[in-house]
């Protein structure tokens, strides 16, 4: 069993609505740790988006939260979230008003009109309220002055520690997936047969079927992800 230092990261994930996860390096381990994370921030009614700027393969159809996934991030986009049903909005249309942009979001009959506290506004060039990454932020290259703003925790399997970081979470030479594995549940995230089947996938790729790179712990975190797939059924 592992114990990261995670009081700081609790603190910020205690206020925090929205949450942005990097991943500088496109790879089953990386990516599928970071969807797993997504997943979870995202049943905690924190609004996530996953940043990879290499687009995905087939090789990744069997990960959860796909949609999550971009590889496009523009420092200067306007983003308009609303916390509201989709399926209870009609259509989203917009309109010019005396040089004015009005978005305007039909709901269907029946459903409650779109109250001001559901509806946040952020632009990328703004951090969101709790940042991951994933990796090497220097492989990102244009995009690498991202970790300048907002309160960043840098996971990795390396000794380095990022000065830019509020929390370094180090664990040299253990997969994404299996620090994953251990450091959710101690954030109070718990595994969901979603998220579980995602880190499973990523550290059966990591460690070759779990015959390279693996130490007591990899066995663990499989066997706790394992057991997490099959909750409810």
């Amino acid at each position: 069993m592992k114990n990261y230092q995670v009081s700081e990261i609790k603190n910020i994930l205690g206020t925090a609505k929205t949450a942005l996860i990097t991943v500088p390096q496109l790879n089953i381990d990386s990516v599928g740790s970071a969807l797993a994370l997504a997943l979870l921030l995202k049943k905690s009614n924190i609004t996530t988006k996953v940043f990879c700027p290499h687009k995905t393969d087939t090789n990744y159809t069997k990960l959860n939260g796909l949609e999550i996934l971009t590889d496009v991030y523009s420092q200067n986009d306007l983003i308009v979230t609303l916390d509201y049903p989709l399926d209870q909005i009609e259509k989203v249309t917009y309109n010019q008003d005396n040089g004015k942009l009005n978005l305007v979001v039909q709901t269907k009959d029946g459903s409650p009109k779109v109250a001001e506290n559901q509806i946040l506004i952020s632009n990328q060039a703004s951090a969101a309220d709790i940042n991951f990454m994933l990796g090497d932020e220097t492989l990102l290259g244009v995009n690498a002055n991202m970790v300048n703003k907002g309160n960043w925790i840098n996971i990795s399997p390396t000794s380095i520690e990022k000065t830019w970081a509020k929390v370094n979470i180090l664990d040299q030479d253990a997969p994404f997936s299996e620090i994953l594995t251990f450091l959710l549940p101690m954030l109070e995230l718990q595994l969901t047969p979603e998220s579980a089947k995602n880190l499973l996938i990523a550290l059966r790729i990591a460690t070759q079927s779990f015959s390279v790179n693996v130490s007591p712990e990899t066995f663990e975190a499989g066997a706790n992800c394992l057991r997490a797939t099959q909750n409810g059924q």
